[in-house]
């Protein structure tokens, strides 16, 4: 038995001194428990905020150190807890994992768009004057509420007419939501959205199912936003290089689930008319 003990302690001395040999040196800003932080560590968690101007950039390296050190020291304890083993960090870390990789791509992506010339700009803010010149802020009248377990209950609204009528549905339904004034930004609708929902009879509401809630709507003023003396330039740039973005990842998208082996459970199967999915953004 003491010789069992004896070589068990050896070796989780020679995994300690292995440990202990790192050192903080070069691209290694810090050894936590042997675990290194890198300089490319630091330098990435610093890109995550806006520095001012006239900071000491090593002031705020090492303010950045101690923020990846004690989220360390806590990830290392959650792990002496084995909490990295249980369903619930497999599954977010999975989540994680993919949106980390798709957002890589998409920068990839990036990298070969090129860039409009004034006339192609000049275009585009025509044709979405609601996010330049005719940019608006809308006053709503606003209910939201979590998608409900049944997306199906949603086309129950289409036969109401009026927000009071949407309120009296949704309590008989037995789905709660917060109702009151909110704002809404005409650039972030887009021109296509606000058309239909401009098309719509006067105290009409619109809905919008979208990341996981449902807004149901109707305006109730708006706002001009003056872009007077700003240069939009720059921001019909960025929204051209997000479409662009959005029209690479769908075709990538599209590619691979032709290409994909899919194997779906009978009842998780998707319409086989590819109708609407839940998330779709629409106005009533």
């Amino acid at each position: 038995m003491f010789h069992q003990l004896y070589l068990y302690g050896g070796v989780c001395l020679a995994l300690l001194l292995t440990g202990c040999d790192k050192k903080p040196e070069g691209q290694v800003a810090a050894v936590v428990n042997g675990d290194e932080i890198t300089l490319q560590e630091i330098n990435a968690e610093v890109g995550t905020v806006d520095i001012p101007e006239g900071v000491d950039k090593k002031v705020v390296q090492q303010a950045a150190l101690q923020r990846i050190l004690e989220r360390r020291l806590l990830a290392q304890s959650a792990r002496e807890e084995d909490l990295d083993k249980t369903p619930e960090y497999l599954i977010r870390s999975r989540q994680l994992d993919d949106s980390l990789l798709v957002q890589l791509l998409g920068k990839k992506a990036e990298r070969t768009f090129k860039v409009p010339d004034q006339k192609a700009i000049d275009k585009y803010m025509s044709e979405n004057s609601t996010m330049f010149a005719g940019r608006k802020i809308f006053a709503i009248d606003r209910i939201q509420f979590p998608f409900p377990a049944d997306m199906e209950q949603l086309k129950s609204l289409e036969d109401d007419h009026s927000m009071e009528a949407v309120a009296s549905k949704l309590n008989n339904l037995g789905i709660k939501f917060q109702r009151g004034p909110a704002q809404i930004d005409s650039a972030q609708l887009g021109q296509k959205r606000l058309d239909q929902i401009r098309a719509l009879p006067d105290g009409e509401p619109f809905v919008i199912p979208e990341k996981g809630l449902v807004t149901v709507a109707v305006i109730t003023g708006e706002t001009a936003v003056s872009s007077e003396g700003k240069d939009m330039a720059p921001m019909a740039m960025q929204a051209m290089r997000n479409q662009e973005l959005a029209k690479s990842l769908q075709e990538r998208l599209k590619q691979a689930k032709a290409k994909g082996d899919i194997k779906y459970q009978p009842r998780f199967a998707p319409p086989a008319d590819g109708k609407a999915k839940a998330g779709d953004t629409a106005a009533k």
